[in-house]
């Protein structure tokens, strides 16, 4: 059976390498006095409609700085007010799991985790490379990108590309350290020319040679129905789709090795979701730090809708971690970086509020890759980890046809909550 407590420390430190990059790039906000796309839109919004003003005016906008009518007790309050509303939709989920008295009922639950995947690809394609490109293609950016409009696009490529790399890595070296454990050739193409797999065609000896779950007295036969469906099921947590790709042959791993990979395969995918959301969480803090008046208001109503929203999807995702030990304590871990980091950002604001420079080159292209790169995570994870994924499982196939379409219905509201949030934050 696969070892999973090696490979938790492992996603321990990667995780621990998340938080101390998410700090980075904090300091890198506060080294380039950042602020987010909105602020370009405050102080950029001339340059945008009043295409004739003179260049003496247009290097004035590009390099205003300063947050004037800044109001302290207001915007010290916001960050307990932001960290009570994300708090309250990232532990929801974990504390109905794992506290009895708060008990959420399995089909909630279940629809909280679609109406999540919808607001993780809402968020991502509204919410955030539309601020990447508006940042990056800033008139005030000038030629420091080499008059590229694509760039964008190219940071979001880079992102999904990454991810996908890294995932397929990680699961990799997990199916390899299974294979070791037992005995079994990591080639899966040598491991099926080892049991006659071919074209579902093989001999006794084959089949005498096969895995524990033989080994432990089932007895199957290369034909039977029931192989097959095991084979399916065991390719799926190696990430093979089924719906996608036809399996023939025996299973290679056993239920409960399957299930640790399983287990494995959403733990990773869930941190790089956290990734994602955490790198756009920062730059939203610094957004509403350095606004004032009534835009503050406005953004702040709207942020606290968009961190519940964020907050409740993730918190489902890390909610369905599997942890061999201290399942509470690590899933509030992982809750608390999501609650605490927009909070971080809205510090770093209050520290830059008075000499940042919200449209000057450093400033928008430091949001703009931020944003674009933060895109293509969450667009890869909604995508391929939860879209693909959630409803391709045998689980979601064997849903009452009712509890399909309320899952449908839910991601589709999901995704349109966030659009509409989208015109404001």
């Amino acid at each position: 059976m696969l070892k999973i407590n090696a490979g938790s420390s492992r996603l321990g430190v990667a995780q621990t390498a998340l938080l101390l990059l998410l700090l980075l790039l904090g300091c890198t906000q506060v080294y380039g006095s950042s602020v987010a796309a909105h602020g370009y839109k405050r102080h950029g919004a001339s340059a945008d409609h009043d295409h004739d003003h003179d260049q003496e005016g247009e290097e004035l906008e590009c390099s205003a700085s300063g947050a004037d009518d800044w109001e302290k007790g207001l915007h010290i309050g916001a960050i307990f007010i932001i960290l009570a509303v994300g708090g309250l939709g990232a532990y929801l989920p974990v504390l109905g799991r794992y506290v009895p008295v708060l008990r959420i009922p399995r089909t909630a639950l279940t629809l909280g985790k679609f109406l999540g995947t919808g607001v993780i690809i809402s968020t991502a394609l509204i919410h955030m490379l539309p601020a990447g490109d508006a940042n990056l293609n800033n008139p005030c950016v000038g030629g420091r990108m080499g008059s590229y409009s694509g760039w964008p696009g190219v940071l979001v490529m880079m992102a999904i590309f990454a991810m996908h790399l890294m995932e397929f890595l990680l699961s990799n070296h997990a199916m390899g350290k299974h294979a070791h454990a037992h005995g079994l050739p990591v080639d899966l193409e040598q491991q099926a020319q080892a049991q006659g797999h071919g074209h579902g065609h093989g001999s006794s000896s084959a089949s005498a040679s096969l895995t524990p779950a033989v080994a432990d007295g089932r007895k199957l036969s290369m034909g039977s129905q029931d192989a097959v469906q095991e084979s399916q099921e065991n390719c799926d947590a190696v990430a093979v789709h089924t719906h996608h790709t036809h399996v023939h042959g025996l299973p290679f791993i056993s239920s409960d090795s399957a299930s640790s990979i399983v287990a494995h395969k959403h733990r990773l995918s869930t941190y790089i979701l956290e990734l994602g959301i955490c790198l756009h969480s920062v730059i939203i803090g610094v957004t509403l730090s350095v606004s004032t008046g009534t835009e503050f208001k406005t953004l702040l109503i709207a942020i606290c809708f968009h961190q519940f929203c964020e907050g409740l999807a993730l918190g489902s995702r890390i909610a369905q971690i599997k942890y061999k030990r201290h399942g509470f304590l690590r899933a509030a871990l992982s809750s608390a970086v999501f609650t605490f980091i927009t909070p971080l950002g809205m510090v770093i604001g209050i520290g830059v509020r008075y000499s940042y420079q919200p449209s000057s080159p450093g400033a928008l292209i430091s949001m703009g890759v931020l944003d674009s790169l933060s895109a293509g995570i969450l667009i890869y994870t909604g995508l391929v980890n939860l879209l693909a994924e959630e409803f391709g499982t045998l689980e979601f196939r064997n849903y009452r046809r009712v509890l399909k379409a309320a899952c449908f219905i839910a991601c589709f509201v999901g995704a349109a909550i966030m659009a509409v949030i989208g015109k404001w934050a």
